[in-house]
């Protein structure tokens, strides 16, 4: 395996874990955080996760436009520009807004309604690159 798709599947790998730990548990945990620790917590969460994402997605893309050179792979780059589309559009809002107004119930059921969008295209950018990968492998044929 040539080590940019080896670098593919451990970012793919990497997003798809991230993104359900958030959708089914952290984005969650929010509407159950006492209102006086919120604002503190969600800072804290908002910078850490963003050291652990923001490469992830960054690195994702760029290989996305390494491959374009010899091969344009439209889904793959259609998924993640409308996962970024997401990020910048519907979930940086809601963080945003969270920031300022503290915790809200109507904002932390937008942010979960909303980054469904970002855990299905993770989810299937995964099951694709993890399926060209066992098909490639020895071990499965």
């Amino acid at each position: 395996m040539n080590p940019l798709a080896e670098l593919q599947i451990i970012v793919d790998s990497g997003l798809f874990v991230l993104i359900w730990l958030v959708q089914l548990i952290l984005y969650p945990t929010f509407a159950v955080i006492e209102e006086e620790h919120f604002y503190s917590w969600h800072t804290r969460f908002s910078a850490m996760i963003s050291l652990v994402v923001t490469p992830l997605m960054v690195i994702q893309a760029a290989i996305e436009a390494v491959v374009m050179i010899s091969d344009i792979r439209w889904w793959r780059i259609s998924s993640i520009a409308i996962i970024w589309l997401a990020t910048f559009f519907l979930s940086i809002p809601c963080h945003r807004r969270l920031h300022t107004l503290g915790k809200d119930a109507r904002t932390i059921r937008r942010l979960v309604m909303t980054n469904w969008i970002r855990t299905m295209l993770w989810s299937l950018l995964f099951w694709q690159t993890g399926s060209a990968v066992l098909a490639r492998s020895p071990f499965f044929q």
